[in-house]
């Protein structure tokens, strides 16, 4: 038979013989979808093992730019790493040994879980350094690795109290990790390690410790989170998501995309050699394999010394929209294709038709071609490997080997605050990068479905969150629709209120809670004489998007801003494009009114307590006195003072998560 060993047609430019590239506009899109799913809870982004080998500076820099709160490490060795990379935002380290370095770790400000033992050395550190040392407190709610044992921690929860009143410690946190999140079906098991965790938290409030931050859900309890009866019950104040920023599944039955997630690495090569081969050739190591036809062999210069798994033999690797699978054992720094048993790439991925025996005669890939063990797209995925080779996914990307370099890339358009990024024109166009992230029409038509952008905000005061309201009302015209969550007491009021002022409308908005919509006109004389109107909805009571259409909205949407509290799934058909707005409040929420909750007692509550003000002949400057048969309405302006002065009367920071959806918010706000 003929040897031919034949080059491509085609060299492309790219320097490297092998590469991770690693699309951080992926990163960035997971990690907002991520934070969608959160629902407002804090997103502590899990870059440990750099990043799970995608690169941890480059992905914690632009997770904070798509709105994580903080980054979480096993090691503060990890966390230091960041520090010195330049990356100020908190970090999380809880994995740790006797040789931990934590007076480094509080000079740099790292917040330290701890199971027990470590508390003397961060004691003696924080002495040393004078800084109070920032806690988040584990329990082993099963799992039975890290964490103190139910039986420890009122002893350790005591210590702590003692070094929090000396002013050595902080407790910001108590965490646990779940043990089978990824396995729905053992719901029974995951709901024992959240009553474990609630029990944990309840002695350690009794005794005085003050937690804001109670997380136990990684990223397949935030995934599968909607699946129980009361979620919040598993998303507390904060999810750590790993695996899901780097746009994998954590589940066997599920894809990335079905949770809207793209797969972040495409571990890449060139072919290195194409070779004609008899029938009854052997491949590799030990001769396993040996060739069914005459056919071409291809060597793929990857190996287990680049982080390919030894055992992995069957598994795909796709060259010029065919996959062919890996023959013979995989070597140290190589491994074979037989391109006999090629078959087609459908649109969707799967290798479809029969094999093509013709290449014994004409070659179908060639020396040079690109070969791509695995990514996103049409591209064979990291799980087909895991499946191959018997392990995870997790372990796929964390294991690709320092011996190959990492490339990144992005969309263009996406931005990714102060990240550095390789944009060559020669890295585009050879790697097929994924799906581009930004929004699309939904299936129905009716609205946009993914957001532009996330913008996030810190206020620590209820006027700091009236300046970036006023601030954002510079950026709104008629037409404008905003939709405002957040618990009673998060702020919603106050930020409407700075909302309307920059506007420039009549002043005295309170919650319309009762009376469902208010509408506030512009005023001549005021600060933006000309401006729109500002409409202000409470859907909280209105269960549909037809219940929305019976108050009239439509007449008034395209001539006003509209801002409606608890429209999610009820106001997106009023305008292609919308803000999203989240405000979050830390520590001491009052919970949002659950299905038991009785206006009608409320009703009756403030009108009783207006009245027997009246007969005790007191009178305040919050709450008129109500004449016997007054008109109700009296009482629901009380209400509306008492729950309008939760939000005032506080000076907890809050957390303002921004969202931009459809063409009208397509570039990211400046505020």
């Amino acid at each position: 038979m003929e040897d031919v060993s034949v080059t491509t047609s085609w060299q492309s430019q790219e320097p490297s013989e092998r590469s991770a590239v690693i699309d951080l506009s992926a990163v960035w899109h997971n990690v907002v979808r991520l934070t969608q799913l959160a629902r407002g809870r804090k997103l502590i982004a899990v870059v440990k093992a750099d990043g799970y080998g995608h690169g941890a500076p480059e992905v914690a820099r632009t997770a904070l730019s798509a709105g994580a709160d903080l980054l979480g490490t096993a090691h503060v060795s990890e966390a230091l790493a960041l520090r010195y990379a330049g990356i100020t935002a908190p970090v999380l380290s809880w994995l740790h040994t006797t040789s931990t370095d934590f007076l480094e770790a509080l000079e740099h400000n790292i917040s330290l879980g701890i199971s027990g033992w470590e508390l003397h050395a961060i004691l003696s550190a924080a002495r040393e350094t004078g800084k109070t040392a920032t806690l988040h407190l584990k329990i082993d709610t099963g799992l039975g690795r890290n964490g103190s044992t139910a039986a420890q921690w009122p002893d350790l929860v005591e210590r702590v109290v003692a070094a929090q009143n000396q002013g050595l410690v902080h407790v910001e946190g108590i965490f646990t990790h779940l043990s089978v999140a990824d396995e729905p079906a053992r719901g029974d098991e995951t709901m024992e390690q959240l009553n474990a965790l609630t029990d944990a938290v309840r002695i350690a409030r009794k005794a005085g410790l003050k937690p804001t931050m109670i997380h136990a859900a990684n990223t397949p309890a935030l995934l599968s989170a909607d699946q129980l009866e009361d979620p919040d019950y598993i998303l507390r104040d904060a999810v750590r998501v790993g695996l899901g920023i780097y746009g994998l599944s954590p589940f066997e039955d599920r894809t990335p995309k079905d949770f809207g997630l793209i797969p972040a690495m495409t571990l890449r090569t060139r072919v290195a050699n194409v070779k004609a081969v008899p029938a009854g050739h052997g491949v590799s190591y030990g001769l396993t394999y040996r060739t069914e036809t005459p056919t071409h062999l291809a060597l793929i210069p990857l190996g287990y010394a680049d982080g390919v798994p030894r055992v992995a033999t069957g598994a795909p690797v796709h060259i010029g929209g065919r996959v062919y699978p890996v023959v013979g054992r995989i070597a140290m720094d190589q491994c074979v294709i037989d391109l006999a048993r090629g078959k087609t790439v459908t649109p969707e991925g799967i290798p479809a038709g029969t094999p093509m025996v013709d290449e014994a005669v004409d070659p179908m890939v060639h020396i040079g071609d690109e070969a791509v063990l695995f990514g996103a797209g049409d591209h064979p995925s990291a799980t087909e490997w895991a499946d191959a080779s018997g392990s995870i996914n997790y372990e796929i990307v964390t294991r690709v080997s320092p011996r190959v370099p990492r490339e990144y890339t992005s969309h263009s358009h996406l931005t990714l605050g102060d990240v550095t990024v390789s944009r060559s024109a020669s890295a585009l166009a050879a790697h097929s990068l994924p799906q581009d992230p930004r929004p699309t029409r939904d299936s129905s038509g009716e609205s946009y479905t993914q957001p532009n952008w996330t913008l996030t905000r810190y206020p620590a005061s209820a006027e700091e969150t009236q300046l970036i309201a006023r601030k954002l009302a510079t950026h709104l015209k008629a037409g404008d629709l905003l939709m405002l969550n957040g618990e009673l007491g998060a702020g919603k009021t106050t930020f409407t209120q700075g909302l309307g002022a920059g506007l420039g409308v009549r002043e005295g908005i309170i919650s319309p809670t009762f009376v469902l919509s208010r509408q506030h006109p512009n005023l001549p004389g005021g600060s933006n004489p000309g401006g729109p109107d500002l409409v202000h909805v409470d859907a909280y009571r209105l269960d549909t998007a037809a219940d929305i259409d019976n108050i009239d909205l439509e007449d008034t949407v395209a001539t006003s801003v509209t801002v409606v509290e608890w429209g999610t799934g009820k106001v997106e058909h009023l305008s292609e494009s919308r803000l999203v707005i989240d405000i979050v409040r830390p520590r001491g929420a009052v919970g949002a009114p659950s299905a038991a909750f009785s206006l009608d007692y409320e009703i009756n509550r403030a009108a009783g307590e207006t009245a027997e003000s009246e007969r005790a002949g007191t009178e305040t400057a919050e709450t008129e006195t109500i004449e016997p048969g007054a008109d109700i309405s009296r009482a629901l302006a009380a209400l509306n003072e008492e729950w309008d002065e939760s939000e005032r009367n506080t000076d907890e920071p809050r957390t303002i998560i921004m969202r931009g959806y459809g063409p009208r918010w397509s570039e990211r706000l400046d505020l």
